[in-house]
């Protein structure tokens, strides 16, 4: 799961101006920040935890939906235990796939990623075939399976974000990356503060940006009749032109324990609607009139926190043993959706 990187470059050197008052008067003291030093520990780990949350605030007259949830840190969406050797996420799905068990069963899946397959238990998915008897899950049809790794061209590192969803975040990469990108950076106590492009930081968080771009965009095109590349290529050139907020928390020791960012994407769907060209049949003027109405409406905010643990003495639990062979269904369900 981790990626060898070289060791950082030479320092990225901040300076964060800090005022101190006494009496009448300011003192404001020039401190030094390197930025990198926060990272030295992560940028070597091979062995550590994560766990991730995630809030959204999303409103929109254009998809009818309402909705606002907020971190919850008793209820992480990814739980991941890294080391070179075997990995193990869990995901709970339970905010998004609950609803549709008819009782808001929790519903999740866990992951082992070893060097020559991936591991799914995707039995809490029998809530959801219990509440719809006739629904195809594919790959997570109920039990524990496997995924055959020998299918997989070796230079194609992104078939565990297609099955999860999201990348798993390489400290290491994160470590190389989220320094250089960063900008604006200040200091107050035990945090940081910048910002970077949306797509730089999901980079440096582990995603690959336009296999999440294309995982969002393939849904949507079918519906609105826009080819998939056409919106890929949209999604992306929104991501990099849109500005992330982003927060690093230290430890005692000034090293990184969490990263923290928000994006505003709300202006996405209009921005969807002002390239006409890509739509067969093109709408009309009133028809696009119409829609970028609705679409002007929508706020959606995004925010997601990982918290991070080295422990180079980590020991990942064994996958449990299966003999089901899911290989044949993954690759079909990647494929149909368009991978």
């Amino acid at each position: 799961m981790t990626t060898s990187r070289g060791r950082l470059a030479a320092g990225l050197l901040l300076t964060c101006a800090l005022a101190t008052g006494c009496g009448g008067t300011t003192d404001e003291e020039t401190q030094t920040f390197v930025l990198d030093d926060a990272f030295a520990e992560a940028s070597e780990a091979t062995s550590y935890r994560i766990t991730s949350f995630t809030a959204q605030d999303l409103s929109s007259s254009l998809m009818g939906v309402d909705t606002e949830t907020e971190i919850d840190e008793d209820s992480p969406t990814l739980t991941a235990e890294v080391s070179p050797e075997l990995s193990h996420m869990t995901m709970d799905l339970s905010a998004i796939l609950g609803p549709m068990t008819g009782g808001g069963a929790d519903v999740g899946f866990e992951m082992w990623v070893g060097p020559e397959r991936i591991t799914v238990d995707s039995r809490d998915y029998a809530a959801l075939k219990e509440a719809n008897p006739e629904a195809d899950l594919g790959p997570f049809e109920p039990g524990i399976s496997y995924f055959d790794l020998a299918v997989v061209p070796e230079d194609d590192s992104s078939i565990v974000e297609l099955m999860l969803g999201q990348g798993v975040t390489d400290l290491r990469q994160l470590s190389e990356d989220l320094p250089e990108v960063l900008k604006d950076v200040e200091r107050d106590g035990d945090t940081v503060t910048g910002t970077a492009p949306y797509a730089e930081v999901m980079a440096a968080m582990g995603a690959d940006v336009e296999q999440s771009s294309r995982s969002v965009a393939a849904g949507l095109a079918l519906n609105l009749g826009v080819d998939v590349d056409d919106l890929t290529d949209l999604y992306v050139d929104f991501y990099e032109a849109t500005l992330a907020e982003v927060t690093i928390g230290l430890d005692e020791d000034e090293q990184v324990s969490s990263v923290e960012y928000t994006a505003d994407l709300s202006e996405i769907y209009v921005s969807i609607f002002d390239r006409p060209e890509m739509f067969d049949p093109r709408p009309s003027d009133e028809e696009l009139a119409q829609v970028e109405d609705l679409a002007s409406d929508t706020e959606w905010v995004i925010t997601v926190l990982q918290r991070f643990e080295v422990d180079d003495d980590l020991v990942v639990d064994p996958a449990p043993e299966t003999d089901d062979d899911r290989t044949d269904q993954w690759v079909a369900f990647l494929e149909n959706a368009g991978f």
